[in-house]
């Protein structure tokens, strides 16, 4: 059924259009979007703000059971890490049967929605079972994935990927033989597997590719793996998130990642790098002229300890970054967008580094460039608000303390700088309405069985 629908005003190509009518045909895409009142009558009226919902550019679901649990040193432990951290991540992974998958993930989908994300990247590699062996049906965790984004109303982006060694030189750790993969050949056969599930089963799913890491794989994996385009999706990587990853992969190959990474695949568009947290100014001036997207989790980035992306620099010579949540110790989309900024103005001194003679307004350069680059990394083609586009969108309450009697020119100001889950009052996925009231309409259906998983692995692990 044909819905038009009125808001208080809505962000639509880079304006705000007031009031703002979208008509959203039977299979929830756009069919028209302006101020003009449309010739059909208004089935719904809303009195809020209408934007663009934000692309989650890093997703690992399973993690969200974690979040927040591994804050507490152990006694001879006294030194803790990234590395210490992924110790107790493993003992999650190793336990995790794909019922349980699924109820994390639903569940996790379904408050991605309430905080303003319609869409996520799931950088997923555990395929196999407890005992690192490959399912009767290969696709089995994939599956589970895209069941959940089905069963939550999110747009997934599946990005199933490489993991064949714990270090450059090193074999496989028994910990992580759920993600093993033997050669490019069995990944490629597993890709292969899961498009073709992906196809029959779940064709609203985008499938991508990519290599855990640079760690994670031999030069001559990753060159096979990053310099063809396996699938329609795009492809993801880690790069340099610790400072040993940096420095072990020079010792290992003698040249940095980016600058091998540049020179042997090449990158372009298509390529996604996570984190890239230690990169240098040549390896800045080869990523932007390479055009990737660098896609930034900054709360987990904290959170464990990464180091701290070099944003002024990368941003000011013009390059491409998203956001992502990666292990979800946080899900606000605003703060994930403004962190890498407000450290700089911290350490600068100074405010508004975004902004130069030709763009004045910092949240919506922040807004427009997260946006832009969120939908690309995902593999989403075309502007959100275009006409044939899915109607993929939150709204803001123009009624919440923060917006209240505000001239709308500040709403993103305020938004980015200043927002969190609290302004979301509902949140659109092709052209269904997934949250309401700031919760998603099927909340209560997933509570029971998510509590139920907590209970199941949470008394099993030392997290």
């Amino acid at each position: 059924m044909t819905q038009v629908l009125q808001f208080k005003a809505g962000y639509v190509d880079g304006q705000w259009l007031t009031p703002c009518y979208v008509t959203v045909d039977d299979l929830g895409r756009i069919s028209a979007i302006g101020d003009d009142a449309p010739s059909l009558p208004v089935t719904e009226k809303n009195p809020g703000y209408l934007l663009p919902g934000f692309a989650n550019g890093h997703s690992h679901s399973f993690q969200y059971l974690m979040s927040g649990m591994a804050e507490r040193l152990e006694p001879g432990h006294e030194k803790d890490d990234f590395w210490s951290w992924r110790e107790k991540m493993y003992q999650l992974a190793g336990v995790l049967d794909p019922e349980q998958l699924l109820d994390i993930t639903t569940r996790f989908y379904q408050t991605l929605l309430e905080y303003g994300y319609t869409s996520v990247c799931e950088f997923h590699y555990l395929h196999h079972d407890k005992s690192g062996q490959h399912y009767a049906q290969p696709a089995q965790l994939s599956v589970a994935i895209m069941e959940a984004a089905r069963r939550a109303g999110i747009r997934l982006t599946l990005v199933p990927v490489y993991y064949h060694q714990s270090a450059p030189g090193q074999a496989i750790q028994p910990r992580q033989r759920r993600f093993y993969c033997k050669d490019t050949d069995e990944y490629l056969a597993l890709l292969e597997n899961i498009a073709n599930v992906n196809r029959k089963e779940y064709p609203e799913v985008l499938v991508g590719y990519g290599v855990h890491s640079m760690r994670a794989a031999p030069p001559r994996d990753i060159k096979t793996i990053l310099g063809t385009h396996w699938a329609l999706g795009p492809a993801h990587f880690h790069v340099s998130e610790q400072s040993t990853d940096a420095i072990a992969f020079e010792q290992a190959y003698h040249c940095r990642a980016v600058d091998w990474l540049y020179d042997n695949i090449p990158l372009s568009d298509h390529h996604n790098l996570v984190h890239a947290t230690h990169i240098n100014t040549l390896e800045i001036k080869k990523l932007v002229a390479s055009k990737a997207t660098v896609v930034l989790c900054p709360s987990t980035e904290g959170n464990l300890g990464d180091g701290i992306f070099p944003f002024p620099e990368f941003f000011g010579q013009g390059g491409n970054f998203c956001i992502g949540t990666d292990s979800h110790v946080s899900l606000c989309p605003f703060g994930e967008a403004r962190y890498p900024e407000i450290v700089h103005r911290l350490f600068m001194e100074k405010r508004n580094l975004l902004c130069d003679a030709e763009r004045m307004d910092s949240g919506q350069i922040l807004f427009d460039h997260v946006q832009r680059a969120g939908r690309k990394a995902l593999g989403l083609l075309g502007d959100a608000f275009s006409v044939g586009q899915p109607f993929d969108a939150i709204v803001l309450d123009s009624g919440h303390d923060r917006l209240v009697e505000r001239p709308v020119s500040n709403v993103l100001g305020i938004a980015m700088y200043a927002g969190d889950q609290g302004l979301i009052e509902s949140v659109y996925v092709q052209g269904k309405k997934q949250v309401s009231g700031r919760s998603h309409v099927k909340k209560r259906e997933t509570v029971e069985s998510f509590r139920r998983v907590v209970r199941q692995v949470t008394s099993d692990l030392r997290v």
